[in-house]
Formats: structure tokens, C-alpha cells, sequence
């Protein structure tokens, strides 16, 4: 009997207590890694672009193929690629290319190569055999913390603790209590990695990143930074070496950056270091808890969020316009895209493809397992604009629909970064299905769409349409800033409302 209690308490905290945590964002557990490691595979399945090549996906035109005369590539990470960005369009190079456009240049193309774990020395391999078919005009190296790794200090893994109950009682556990026992295990990991941290059996995470910076492993960092010098100046190509904190945190990030910047200034390079403005325009954050949670892309990942890889891009934007003008070319009056494209999806399945100005033809599949559920807690599609811009109307139809919901984000008035605020517009039923935006949601920019739809398993085509607002001119945009500041409740009202300008 006491045992059984325990089993329901374990079972109560594991369902109601954790799981309703998880699905505010206030913790991490067994339903983001399950929500991160889907998103993963859905835009695996997305792409058939190889590690050296520029990196593209269904419903992206092949890269360095467009109308635009000139190339800047990014060369990175995981910060590029293999990261469960809930949209491709919030990796950093990603919103550079949005930020661009915004700003009228339209003669720049932004490519990308990179794969999770590569180091700089990875990454300079992956340049030698890129480079030459892409022929950019410039080369931006986005610098991580642990991109120094030139593979002699070991790190402490996570996979080298068996755990203290037999596999099957840990498969079983797992099953019924998933988020108490991937809290147990996190817990359990952070104790030993703690203790057994050292040059034995490997250092812990930040300690690691500390001790790249020493002894043989940095000698040859320094050589590699060389080496990537020496084969920039072989290319005659301008190099970029741009820092990418996960959070704006001088304690953290600064004696990290101060031994390794100097070396790539030596090495010929120019060098934006993101950290000061970034601490400057947001304040010092701690490196744990709610507050760094936040900027991170999920609580179940700790890569940086829209708001932090929207600053990158908008920082290495001012940058590019002081230093490099002639890179970015002419600079358009056209603000405004000239159509409403969709270049991404989740599931991978749902096939969008375009039928008209502001139409699109897409499959709804008959299952949900593919579909993200976090954090409305229903599995949805997602449909994500290329061009962010507004919409004042949203229109789903098709001869199989019998009903179905939406829910909108759009980008911060200010900041312009995807606030993933889920904004919904609530359910409709019928085979033609009509929603307006709201005033105060209508004049901001709609980055994602995410939608459910009951349709009849013999017909699931459906068809979407976006009505694009007329909201770019300076008046309307103003008044939409307003109506936005007039429904937060944040706080955040009074400033939106000066920003907005008289």
C-alpha cells in the first residue's frame, strides 16, 4: 500500500505537476527533448544537401541559383544548422537575409555551411572544399565559445553513466514516469559530472570551454586561426569573424572571447564582437535560471532564441553597411517584398506549394505524429513566411474540411525579432473557413502560422490564402504599434507607445 502511494504521488507530480511546468516553458523535461528531437527530424527530412554543401531545403530555391549578383557565406555550427528551430527561418544567417531585405538590399544573397559540432578547424576543411563552386564575396566566420576544440581536452558525457537501476527497470520507469525520471537522471548526471570533472574522465561543459584556451590545444588554435588567415588571403576575399554569446552575459562570454578575438585580428581578419552591445541593450543576464531560460530557443535547448539571433543579424547588418557597403550593393526605396512566400513547414509532409498571388496548395496528413504539439499542446501544421510581413486576413478551404483553428506570431513592433507569442484566432467549422486579424495584429508582421483542420481521410488537399496588408507606410504602421502597446499587459505598453512616435 505505501508503495502503491508513492507510485501515485511519483505519477501525479510526473503528469500534472512537471508536465504543466514543461508546457508553460518554466522547466525542461521529457516533453521538449521529445518536442526538440521531432522538429530535428522534420527538417532532416527536409533537405538534401550534403555537410560541404550551402545549406537549403524543400520549399528553399537552390542556393547561389538566384537573380542576386553577390554572395556573403556563413561558415558555423550548430548555430547554422541541426538545431530545433521551430522555423529554418530563426537561424541567425537566416534572419541577416530577412534583416537585408528589410533594409532594401536585394542584391546579396545569404548562404550558410555548417553541421552541429564543428570547430573552427572543422569548419575551415568544410571552406576549402566550398568556396570555389560558391565564389562568395564575403566569408562570415560566426565564433562559439567551443570552437577552439581541436580535440585534446576530453569532456565529460553524459552517456558515460550507466545509471544505478538495471535497463529494463530504467526503459519501464521511463514509460510511466517520463519527466520525473529524465529529472532524476539530469539531476543524477549534474551530481557525478560535478564530481568526477577533470582531466580523468573529462571536464563539464563550462569548464571545458576554459580549458580549450590552454596549454597544446590552444597553441594549435592559434595555428588553425593561422591557417584560415593564410587561405583568406589566397581567395582575396574579405573575412568576417563574428561572436554568437547564447545570452548576453559579459561574466560568462568574456573571458572566453578575450584570448581568442586577438588571434583572428592577427590573422587579417575583421572582428564584430557582439558581446558589449548585446549586454548594453538588454542588461546582464544570469547564466542560469528563468531569465536564461528565455533566451534560449526552447526550455529543452539552450541554443540562442529569434530574439538573440535576430540581434546578431541586425548587428552584423549595421556592420556590413559601415564596413563593407560595396558587398551589400545598391540600397532600394522597395521595402516590402513583392509577394507573400511560404519557404517552410512542419510537418514535413504537408507539401506547400504556391497556386497564386497569396495562395497556396498543401496536403494535410491523415496522422498527427509528425506534427508539433509544444507549446499549445496540440499537435499543429506550421506554415512560415519567408518575408515577414503583415496579413489582415486568412482563409483556409478545400473539399474535404469540415473545420479548424489558427494561431498567429508576428515579430516584436520594435525589435522585429519573432516574439512566438501564439495569438489565437480560435476555431471555425465549415469547408471554407475565414478569419481577420485583430487591429492590434493586423499591422505587425506574421512571421508563423500554425493550424489544425478536421478533414475527410478521402480528400486532403487544402488550399491557403493570406491577404497581405497595406500597413508598410510610415501613419498605419504607427497606429498598428499603438493598438499593439494599447493590449500588452506586460508593462511594455508605455515604451511601444513613445516608440511609436507621435
Amino acid at each position: 500500500m505505501s508503495l502503491g502511494v508513492v507510485f501515485l504521488v511519483l505519477l501525479a507530480v510526473d503528469r500534472l505537476v512537471l508536465g504543466s511546468l514543461e508546457r508553460g516553458g518554466w522547466t525542461a523535461g521529457d516533453l521538449w527533448r521529445r518536442h526538440n528531437q521531432l522538429v530535428e527530424e522534420n527538417h532532416r527530412s527536409k533537405t538534401d544537401t550534403d555537410e560541404f554543401q550551402a545549406r537549403r531545403w524543400m520549399g528553399e530555391p537552390p542556393p547561389g541559383q538566384g537573380p542576386a549578383p553577390r554572395k556573403i557565406l556563413v561558415m558555423g555550427d550548430s548555430f547554422v544548422w541541426g538545431t530545433p528551430y521551430l522555423t529554418l527561418n530563426h537561424h541567425w544567417w537566416r534572419q541577416l537575409a530577412i534583416e537585408l531585405q528589410r533594409r532594401g538590399y536585394w542584391e546579396v544573397e545569404v548562404l550558410a555551411v555548417g553541421k552541429p559540432g564543428w570547430s573552427t578547424r572543422h569548419q575551415w576543411e568544410a571552406a576549402k572544399k566550398t568556396v570555389p563552386g560558391l565564389r562568395p564575396d564575403l566569408i562570415i566566420w560566426g565564433y562559439v565559445a567551443n570552437d577552439p576544440d581541436e580535440g585534446l581536452v576530453p569532456q565529460i558525457f553524459d552517456a558515460q553513466d550507466r545509471g544505478p537501476l538495471p535497463h529494463r527497470v530504467q526503459v519501464l520507469a521511463r514509460r510511466l514516469l517520463p519527466n520525473a525520471m529524465f529529472k532524476f537522471e539530469s539531476l543524477r548526471a549534474r551530481k557525478l559530472e560535478a564530481y568526477y570533472s577533470g582531466p580523468k574522465y573529462g571536464y563539464k561543459y563550462p569548464e571545458w570551454e576554459l580549458k580549450l584556451l590552454e596549454g597544446e590545444n590552444f597553441a594549435r588554435y592559434r595555428q588553425t586561426v593561422a591557417e584560415v588567415g593564410w587561405f583568406m588571403k589566397e581567395l582575396g576575399r574579405p573575412g568576417l569573424v563574428v561572436t554568437l554569446p547564447t545570452l548576453p552575459s559579459r561574466a560568462y562570454f568574456a573571458p572566453r572571447y578575450a584570448p581568442v578575438l586577438p588571434l583572428w585580428r592577427e590573422a587579417g581578419l575583421a572582428v564584430l564582437d557582439t558581446l558589449d552591445a548585446f549586454v548594453g541593450r538588454y542588461g546582464e543576464t544570469p547564466e542560469s535560471g528563468p531569465e536564461a531560460l528565455a533566451w534560449a530557443i526552447n526550455p529543452g535547448d539552450g541554443h540562442p532564441g529569434p530574439r538573440a539571433t535576430h540581434f546578431f543579424a541586425a548587428s552584423v547588418a549595421d556592420f556590413l553597411e559601415r564596413q563593407f557597403p560595396e558587398i551589400l550593393g545598391p540600397r532600394s526605396d522597395r521595402a516590402c517584398p513583392p509577394a507573400l512566400v511560404i519557404n517552410d513547414w512542419l510537418p514535413f509532409d504537408l507539401h506547400v506549394r504556391p497556386v497564386g498571388p497569396g495562395e497556396f496548395a498543401l496536403d494535410y496528413p491523415a496522422a498527427t505524429e509528425w506534427m508539433p504539439r509544444l507549446p499549445l499542446d496540440e499537435p499543429t501544421a506550421l506554415v512560415a513566411l519567408r518575408y515577414p510581413i503583415p496579413v489582415r486576413a486568412i482563409q483556409l478551404e478545400g473539399a474535404g474540411l469540415r473545420g479548424g483553428r489558427v494561431w498567429v506570431s508576428t515579430l516584436h513592433p520594435d525589435e522585429q525579432y519573432d516574439e512566438g507569442t501564439w495569438q489565437d484566432l480560435g476555431p471555425r467549422s465549415g469547408d471554407v473557413l475565414g478569419w481577420s486579424l485583430p487591429d492590434h495584429l493586423a499591422g505587425l508582421d506574421l512571421s508563423m502560422l500554425r493550424f489544425q483542420a478536421d478533414v475527410r481521410d478521402e480528400v486532403r488537399e487544402l488550399r491557403l490564402t493570406l491577404v497581405a496588408s497595406q500597413m508598410h507606410s510610415a501613419a498605419p504602421r504607427r497606429a498598428a504599434i499603438a493598438r499593439y502597446a494599447e493590449s500588452r499587459t506586460d508593462g511594455a505598453a508605455s515604451s511601444l507607445a513613445q516608440e511609436a512616435g507621435p
